[in-house]
């Protein structure tokens, strides 16, 4: 549920608005400031999704107090209510990143529909984060399983980034350098080269190497049979699987079962294994 505070000094307004229907909104009212000041204070002591204020009031002013959040909690949205229908109080805000500018008097359906505009942004930025935080780890687990080091921030490597991440989702898959190539609309051969130059390592290299690390988590964290497992992470061929789990294990698939001194694998406990093998 989305929490709000609302800011007016006065008090009739300050009334009409809590008594709006908000949890039909999925919000509820936490806190309410009748200054600017006591909106300071409200920001400074809880948190919250969203402020509904209004542009003048004293103390501070809407648009006073939309700055002080633009510095200190930009994920904050913030709605402003005025009687005041200037160019320059519009400006002001759109400037902020305010979210929306609402002339008063105005109706419930305006207000609600205001607010309902902000909660969908910000379900639309935490998705965003998610999004952005789980590419990161894959990104690092990446880093970390091939040596390969790709700078997160690095605005010239949010395509290998990308690529990886396919690798990463998909590694179960049949998937091949030529079928990677066409999902990012490149010639195998350029790919190929493309991968190597920024990670050190073969698209193969990679792939295995993503695929080896799910097997021997498997290994250790389920019963399944041998094949069951080498189909899980893409290989089709049994032989062929415990030929290169040995290769990057320095056991069978079997001795590394029945290996006591290797418990369910973190990525920690897989780089170690690869290290003292």
């Amino acid at each position: 549920m989305f929490k709000v505070v609302i800011a007016d000094d006065e008090r009739i307004i300050r009334m009409g608005l809590k008594s709006l229907n908000w949890a039909s909104c999925g919000m509820e009212v936490v806190a309410e400031a009748k200054n600017g000041l006591e909106a300071i204070d409200i920001i400074n002591s809880i948190e919250f999704d969203i402020l509904l204020s209004d542009i003048k009031m004293p103390g501070k002013t809407g648009i006073e107090i939309a700055t002080y959040l633009k510095e200190i909690k930009s994920n904050i949205k913030v709605i402003l209510l005025s009687g005041y229908s200037e160019f320059e109080y519009a400006k002001d805000a759109l400037s902020l990143g305010v979210c929306d500018y609402i002339l008063k008097p105005s109706t419930p359906d305006e207000i609600l529909h205001a607010v309902k505009k902000a909660s969908a942004q910000i379900l639309k930025e935490r998705q965003n984060k998610e999004h952005i935080e789980a590419l990161e780890k894959k990104v690092e687990d990446f880093q970390n399983i091939v040596g390969a080091k790709i700078a997160i921030n690095d605005d010239n490597n949010q395509e290998i980034k990308k690529i990886l991440e396919y690798i990463y989702s998909n590694y179960e898959k049949e998937i091949s350098l030529q079928i990677l190539a066409d999902q990012c609309h490149f010639t195998s051969v350029y790919l190929s080269s493309y991968i190597k130059k920024n990670t050190g390592h073969t698209f193969i290299e990679i792939l295995t190497s993503v695929r080896m690390y799910h097997a021997a988590k498997l290994l250790k964290s389920t019963n399944f049979k041998n094949i069951e497992i080498a189909n899980k992470v893409g290989i089709l061929d049994g032989r062929y699987f415990s030929q290169v789990f040995k290769k990057y294990h320095g056991k069978t698939p079997n001795e590394y079962r029945k290996d006591r001194r290797i418990k369910d694998l973190s990525l920690k406990d897989y780089l170690l294994t690869l290290k003292n093998n």
